[in-house]
């Protein structure tokens, strides 16, 4: 029963991921934290989320280049040792509360992203403290993402420009907390094992997200997008106080 509930959030994850552009950990943590606790669900999140940006990140040419976001990648694999310590030792309604955080804060980059500034000159130190926060965050809740997205929009781009750039940082940073994770001892073999019977449903939801996407209206996409992140948020914050 658990490989069958492991299959269908994962399932639903990537699709959404395919969908709106972003969101497996997001979907996946809070809504497994529930079934499996949350150690396992973040552990579980970090393998699976690996894979899926390393193929989004391969399948979408031209690629950003890895170096435009190497500051910050080093900033985050130098720090997330420690969100993977907070991870191994945190209290799980701890680590309940701080999924719904990070999720609620994906809501200020969705609300950003339909903002966009000029495009400003990056900030090294702006840069590798965004690095450094995400790095954390990652480590410790598996998302990693929220303070990476809000700032691309802030630094303003083309659309495109800011998803290469993103799905370049997330291949990178998928690689490390993985590796950090499983060196620790959060990853387990029943981890490896759910993500090998996870990985082939991730890979097609992620394709049959791509058919839906265009078939879907900007209003829509808004909504689907902010309904998402608000109601998994709220998951995981009740499920930290039940």
């Amino acid at each position: 029963m658990e490989f069958v509930i492991i299959i269908v959030i994962a399932a639903f994850a990537a699709l959404m991921q395919a969908v709106v552009g972003f969101g497996f950990a997001v979907i996946f943590t809070p809504l497994l934290s529930l079934a499996m606790g949350a150690r396992e669900a973040i552990a579980l999140s970090m393998i699976l989320g690996m894979a899926l940006s390393l193929v989004l990140y391969l399948d979408d040419p031209p690629r950003a280049p890895l170096r435009s976001v190497l500051p910050m990648f080093l900033a985050a694999t130098a720090v997330t040792p420690i969100g993977v310590y907070v991870l191994a030792v945190a209290d799980e309604r701890v680590l309940r509360v701080g999924i719904g955080i990070a999720v609620l804060a994906s809501v200020i980059g969705t609300f950003v992203t339909s903002h966009p500034a000029a495009e400003r000159p990056e900030h090294l130190p702006t840069t590798l403290g965004v690095g450094v926060l995400s790095g954390v965050m990652r480590g410790a809740t598996s998302m990693g993402g929220p303070p990476v997205v809000i700032y691309e929009h802030w630094r303003g781009a083309p659309t495109l420009t800011i998803r290469r750039r993103l799905l370049a940082y997330f291949a990178l940073t998928g690689i490390t907390g993985a590796v950090f994770a499983t060196g620790s001892g959060v990853v387990t073999l029943d981890t490896l094992a759910h993500a090998v019977a996870g990985l082939p449903v991730v890979v097609i939801a992620l394709y049959g997200g791509r058919y839906i996407r265009p078939r879907l209206s900007d209003s829509w996409f808004r909504l689907l997008s902010m309904g998402l992140l608000v109601l998994m948020g709220a998951v995981s914050i009740i499920g930290a106080f039940r």
